[in-house]
């Protein structure tokens, strides 16, 4: 398997070092999406697409439990060593799933996460369904991309060499519109200007400023995405 085509499910040495890799150069994005993101410390939160499981030893810092799914065994395997402690614990289990047949009950947890992951779901809709199933009511759904579709030459490329869709966050609002979910918030960052644009669901736009400093040069041209929506 060649080294593009690895990173839509990691596998071998090469998938283990793309995956420590995502640990580092995720961060900044990661970081930003979880901001808008309130975990209390009764909340059970499951992380789908866990990568390098650096995101479930974030938020099990504060949750009171955190799981976490992936269809690739190298990924299950990196995410376990990053949370070893927490595992020991019992406060973070991992397993290997598919976003399309969760191994949860439905009504399992407060709140659901994907980071730069929904690019690889196949039948997105569908997923957003089994996302809300395993979702209380009143859980949340937030989802965390580096790209509001392929808007500047690198998504483009990663757009053609990788079978992944990098979608707006007008499709991702309408996927989530058929599948009933609730209070869908846009927040969209626009490093240029250090401005955060936010999107309600009554139609509502407003801006406001954003000093987030964690972040490359790169990321200063790519405008990160963070949508979140209740069952």
């Amino acid at each position: 398997m060649g080294f593009f085509s690895n990173m839509r499910k990691p596998e071998g040495k090469l998938g283990n070092i793309q995956l420590k890799s995502m640990n580092k150069e995720h961060t900044p994005v990661s970081l930003w999406g979880l901001k808008h993101l309130n975990i209390s410390p009764d909340d059970i939160v499951l992380d789908i697409g866990c990568g390098g499981g650096m995101n479930i030893n974030r938020m099990a810092q504060t949750a009171k439990k955190v799981y976490g799914v992936d269809y690739s065994i190298e990924s299950v395997k990196l995410s376990k060593e990053v949370n070893e402690d927490f595992i020991k614990e019992g406060k973070v289990e991992i397993y290997e799933g598919n976003v399309m047949d969760l191994p949860f009950d439905d009504d399992s947890f407060d709140i659901v996460t994907a980071f730069e992951t929904v690019y690889f779901w196949p039948d997105i809709v569908k997923s957003f369904g089994e996302v809300k199933r395993v979702l209380k009511p009143g859980g949340m759904f937030l989802i965390g991309c580096e790209a509001n579709g392929t808007n500047n030459l690198g998504m483009k490329f990663f757009n053609k060499v990788i079978d992944m869709t990098f979608y707006e966050d007008n499709d991702l609002v309408g996927f989530l519109d058929k599948n009933d979910f609730n209070e869908i918030t846009v927040y969209l960052r626009d490093g240029k200007n250090k401005e955060e644009i936010i999107k309600k669901s009554d139609g509502e736009i407003f801006k406001i400023d954003d000093d987030y400093n964690n972040f490359s040069i790169s990321d200063r041209f790519v405008e990160w995405m963070t949508v979140t929506a209740i069952k």
